[in-house]
């Protein structure tokens, strides 16, 4: 939804540039990593990070080719690797939890899965903020305002998860 044409009043949005029309304030750094499914053999920490492209990948599909993850992923493996292509990040979770391959995720969803194991650890080069975002106009009026600050305080709670730190 557009908060600037006022579809809605606030967004919780990951992004590293939110936008000069809009207000609020950065809650958390959304990491990602590499993950496998840990029934699989050969799961576990690659001996070297350059053997993960000779196993099978699953990856993000092109409507979210932004992703910076999904940018890595086309730059870095084969085609012929990509085993399967998802429009939405926790179908890319549960094809890496049935074994299709391995892939990038967000650590706040993969860490709570039993069934994954992290491969390396948090990418930098993958990471963005995770903003909580209002329109400047309603910034001040009081529902917003007690909304953006609970779900703020409730969000910094969880900050390990979201970070991929705890």
């Amino acid at each position: 939804l557009n908060l600037s044409k006022r579809d809605a009043d606030i967004a919780i949005r990951a992004s590293d540039a939110p936008g000069e029309t809009l207000v609020g304030r950065r809650l958390a750094t959304l990491n990602w990593a590499i993950y496998g499914s840990a029934a699989q053999s050969g799961a576990n920490a690659p001996s070297a990070p350059a053997d993960l492209f000779e196993r099978d990948w699953v990856a993000l599909g092109d409507a979210l080719g932004y992703v910076k993850a999904a940018r890595y992923v086309r730059e870095k493996v084969a085609p012929e690797r990509i085993a399967l292509k998802s429009s939405a990040v926790l179908g890319l979770a549960e094809a890496v939890e049935q074994g299709l391959g391995i892939g990038p995720l967000p650590c706040f969803i993969a860490d709570q899965r039993p069934a994954l194991v992290r491969l390396l650890p948090p990418d930098p080069d993958f990471s963005t903020g995770l903003w909580i975002l209002t329109h400047p106009d309603i910034r001040n009026a009081p529902r917003v305002r007690a909304f953006m600050d609970y779900v703020g305080g409730e969000l910094a709670k969880k900050r390990g998860l979201i970070e991929g730190t705890g």
